[in-house]
C-alpha cells in the first residue's frame, strides 16, 4: 500500500512538471503584441468592456485602436485604411507571424496607414528606432494619439537605465496634449503611474 501511495506521489509530481514544461514552452504563444510580451493590443470597444467590468488597466500596457477584425485574411486586397489597421491588430494580438511577414513585404507603401502599421509590426519586433522612424512618416491626424503613444512607449524601452523615466516624461506629454478624448488621457495616466511605480 506505502509503495503504491509513494508512486501516486510521484505520478502527480510529473504530471506538475509536465504543465510546468508546456506552459514554459508555449510561453511565446503567449506574446500580447507580436514578440513583445509587455504590451497589449485592445479594441476601443474591449478597452472600455474591461473598464465597465472592473478589470485591472493600470498594470497592463494597453494600445487602444479603433477596431480589431477577426477577418483577416484578405489584407492584402484591402485598401480601407481603418480595415487595414484592424486586421493588422488581429493579426498582431494573435501572432500570426507569417501572415504579418508576408503583408509587411508585399503592402502598398503608398497608403500612409502602413506608416503606422510598420511602426506597431517594428515596435512588436522591440525594434524600437525603426519603429520610431515608420510612424514619425505618419500624416494621418486620426491616429496621432495612437501614433505618439507608441513613440513614447518606443522612447521608454530605449532607455538603458529605466529608473530615468522623468527623460521621457515629455513623450507622454506630448500625445497627452494632442488629445481631448477622457479615455486616451486615462491610457497615458496609467502609462505613467505604470512607468513610476513598476
Amino acid at each position: 500500500m506505502r509503495k503504491i501511495a509513494i508512486n501516486m506521489k510521484h505520478i502527480e509530481m510529473i504530471k506538475k512538471l509536465l504543465i510546468l514544461i508546456l506552459i514554459l514552452i508555449s510561453a511565446n504563444s503567449f506574446a500580447r503584441i507580436g514578440d513583445n510580451d509587455n504590451y497589449w493590443i485592445i479594441s476601443q470597444h474591449d478597452y472600455n468592456e474591461r473598464i465597465f467590468n472592473g478589470k485591472d488597466v493600470l498594470f497592463r500596457r494597453y494600445l487602444v485602436v479603433p477596431y480589431i477584425d477577426r477577418k483577416y485574411k484578405d489584407i492584402l486586397e484591402t485598401k480601407n485604411e481603418e480595415a487595414l489597421l484592424a486586421k493588422f491588430s488581429f493579426m498582431l494580438d494573435r501572432n500570426k507571424v507569417s501572415r504579418i511577414d508576408k503583408y509587411i513585404n508585399n503592402c502598398d507603401n503608398s497608403l500612409d496607414i502602413n506608416n503606422l502599421i510598420k511602426g506597431l509590426y517594428f515596435f512588436s519586433k522591440k525594434q524600437y528606432d525603426q519603429a520610431i522612424a515608420h510612424l514619425e512618416q505618419l500624416e494621418n491626424k486620426e491616429y496621432s494619439f495612437l501614433q505618439l503613444l507608441i513613440i513614447a512607449d518606443c522612447k521608454y524601452e530605449l532607455l538603458q537605465d529605466k529608473k530615468n523615466y522623468k527623460t521621457i516624461i515629455g513623450a507622454y506629454q506630448v500625445a497627452l496634449d494632442c488629445t481631448d478624448n477622457e479615455q486616451n488621457k486615462a491610457v497615458i495616466n496609467n502609462r505613467i503611474k505604470y512607468i513610476k511605480y513598476h
